[in-house]
């Protein structure tokens, strides 16, 4: 340590400490509390984080919740999403509802979809022996032809929307 003089004592030992006798003469520096623009950034920042989760939460409900008055629970994929060849594709209904499905405008038969009475879902997925072996790659668009169950598919509405297979 050059130019500077350390004074340690070690008689006591409550009393053992290292002091610098520099530093022990110069008064502490004040501080500085003045705003500083780095500060401003930090909040700016968080706040457009803030504001992005904020879309995005509701971006990703916006298309599965109340669609059609709360008929349709679900669609799968939700509209503009991206999915897989083989991943699968259909509709979530309110408790009462039914559905058939049109893929790329051909009508998936009743026996080559999933129907869960129970859930009121109706899905498809591709393979082999089916009306598509995997999905067609690129925007596909699906209708979903729905009904109440008590009025049978005379009285139908139907839904559609599109999503990117990759």
């Amino acid at each position: 340590m050059s130019g500077q003089t350390l004074a340690v004592t070690t008689s006591e030992p409550a009393n053992d400490t290292t002091e610098s006798t520099a530093d022990s003469a110069t008064p502490a520096a004040p501080s500085n509390r003045r705003f500083k623009p780095r500060f401003l950034a930090y909040a700016a920042l968080l706040m457009i984080a803030a504001v992005c989760i904020v879309m995005v939460a509701r971006l990703g409900t916006s298309d599965t919740t109340e669609l059609d008055g709360g008929r349709i629970q679900r669609l799968i994929p939700t509209p503009g999403a991206k999915i897989l060849q083989q991943d699968i594709i259909g509709i979530d209904m309110a408790p009462g509802y039914e559905a058939s499905l049109t893929l790329n405008g051909i009508p998936l038969p009743i026996d080559q979809t999933y129907v869960v009475p129970q859930t009121n879902q109706v899905t498809f997925k591709a393979g082999p022996g089916k009306v598509y072996e995997t999905l067609p790659a690129g925007q596909n668009c699906m209708i979903a032809t729905y009904w109440q169950t008590a009025f049978g598919p005379s009285v139908s509405s139907s839904r559609s929307w599109c999503f990117t297979v990759i």
